[in-house]
């Protein structure tokens, strides 16, 4: 069985080119497309993404964990796969209904046959979706290799391909043809190891569970999805551009946070199948700490540094977008937390109705929001709204979590605290940098390691942070081990 410690690593390294990448990629674009044209970009993706939600029948997180458990029966996790993928082709089809009758209500929203054809593509290619049981296998090393690979060539082709405002529409191809190619390579190595049979197979059995995690997904979706498609219907497509560009900044790096959760879910299912209690607290409670150690500081720089990061990456034509940065600096720490509660606890131990409650309860309550805060003020409702939405959420979860497991430890007091201490060390960083005038690069290449250093001696050396000395430990112990040549734990 995969490590942890290597799954994270090969997980980081994904989560880093989902942040990095697109780090090369904004500032070409934001210079060379119009809001408006992102903004159809946005419209566009979030609309299809939303259907594809539906279409996967809440089959992801609940393939993961059954997968998880029959890891080591070849025979029984042949029959669940072919189960599961003919559940998903017969759910796609309902989507595909549903899509196009979408489209006939909103086509002025969209008004593009190009973006209607890479869009309707993606979602067809997506019926045999199966990326659930690669993470449910813990195969986190053929992921990210996958993964980086599709990712640069899509990267190499923006640059190629997309050289003026009217191509836009190439943007979006670029992206739905790099998701088909992810999608076709799960396949053929899916394929390869896995005997699929439609034959005497019975899937209904999985729809008295996939339809509370559909529930999940859909909800889960709302915020994660149709903050753009609601914004449009009250705004134009540029205020949809700035808006969405500023969820993009803000999402990518809670990727960072959040993927962990994909490492520790599988295992965390797996002890709770093997009744192994002990181990399972043991594993959640250091998820809890990578979040809340990792999601402090990531908030709070963001916060600080949106004015720099805003004229470096947007440009000046896209200032607006700073105080909606800020207002979404905190999105990365309330949306790991809530995923946690109804990931981590709630679903893998089997309590889907109850992740469910918390996710439609706080996701329906956003939507009017939503729609009432981007009417008044735009792009900066919306980012409140998105805050509010995430606030909703985690509470609910949180006292559902903690009502039905009480002899769990469900938050980390010490480390929360401890984490808010040192992250606090970084105003009188920024509030010097900001004195000298310095240009927006130079604050960064010098805001973002001095924060981290003081950040990490502050929990390392006065404060004796348990988290922060064992990933010290960690490191220390990996880079003797590459030293001597010895394997990795």
């Amino acid at each position: 069985m995969p490590s942890i410690r290597k799954n994270l690593a090969y997980n980081f390294l994904l989560s880093a080119s989902q942040v990095l990448l697109p780090l090369v990629s904004i500032p070409y674009l934001s210079r060379v497309l119009s809001p408006e044209g992102i903004g159809r970009v946005s419209f566009i993706d979030s609309f299809t993404y939303y259907f594809l939600f539906i279409a996967e029948y809440g089959i992801i997180l609940y393939g993961i964990r059954e997968v998880a458990k029959k890891k080591q029966d070849k025979a029984a996790r042949d029959v669940l796969v072919s189960e599961l993928l003919a559940l998903h082709l017969i759910t796609s089809l309902m989507a595909t209904i549903l899509y196009a009758i979408a489209v006939y209500l909103l086509w002025d929203k969209i008004r593009d046959i190009r973006l209607l054809l890479f869009s309707i593509s993606y979602l067809l290619i997506n019926s045999f979706a199966c990326e659930w049981y690669f993470m449910g296998m813990e195969r986190f090393r053929f992921i990210t290799l996958r993964s980086l690979i599709t990712r640069l060539l899509a990267l190499g082709s923006l640059f190629i391909l997309v050289k003026g405002g009217d191509d836009y529409w190439i943007y979006y191809g670029i992206m739905v043809v790099a998701a088909i190619v992810n999608s076709l390579w799960n396949n053929l190595n899916l394929f390869r190891e896995v005997k699929v049979s439609f034959r005497n197979i019975d899937w209904k059995k999985h729809l008295k569970y996939t339809h509370i995690t559909n529930g999940i997904n859909l909800a889960m979706g709302v915020t994660l999805l149709l903050d753009n498609v609601l914004l449009r219907l009250v705004s134009t497509a540029a205020v949809v551009g700035i808006y969405a560009l500023s969820a993009k900044i803000l999402r990518m790096a809670t990727l960072l946070i959040t993927d962990s959760l994909q490492v520790f879910y599988p295992r965390i299912a797996a002890l709770k199948g093997e009744g192994n209690d002990d181990r399972k607290q043991e594993v959640m409670q250091k998820n809890l700490q990578f979040l809340v150690f990792f999601a402090v500081p990531m908030s709070a720089g963001i916060c600080l540094l949106a004015g720099p990061l805003v004229r470096l990456l947007f440009g000046d034509g896209y200032t607006e977008a700073i105080p909606t940065i800020r207002i979404l600096s905190c999105f990365p720490l309330l949306r790991g937390l809530s995923l946690f509660f109804c990931n981590q606890v709630l679903i893998a131990h089997h309590q889907e109705k109850k992740a469910f409650i918390s996710l439609a309860i706080g996701n329906l309550l956003y939507i009017p929001v939503m729609l009432l805060l981007s009417l008044q003020w735009q792009y900066r409702g919306a980012a409140a709204s998105l805050i509010i939405g995430e606030i909703l959420v985690l509470s609910l979860a949180y006292v559902l979590a903690s009502r039905t497991f009480p002899l769990l430890r469900l938050f980390d007091r010490k480390t929360f605290f401890q984490s808010i201490l040192s992250a606090s060390l970084f105003i009188p960083v920024f509030y010097l940098l900001n004195e000298l005038r310095l240009p927006d690069l130079i604050v960064l290449l010098i805001s973002i390691p001095a924060c981290t250093f003081f950040y990490f001696i502050m929990q390392l050396y006065v404060l004796r942070n348990e988290f922060a000395r064992a990933i010290l430990q960690w490191v220390s112990n990996s880079f003797i081990k590459k030293e001597t040549g010895s394997p990795s734990a």
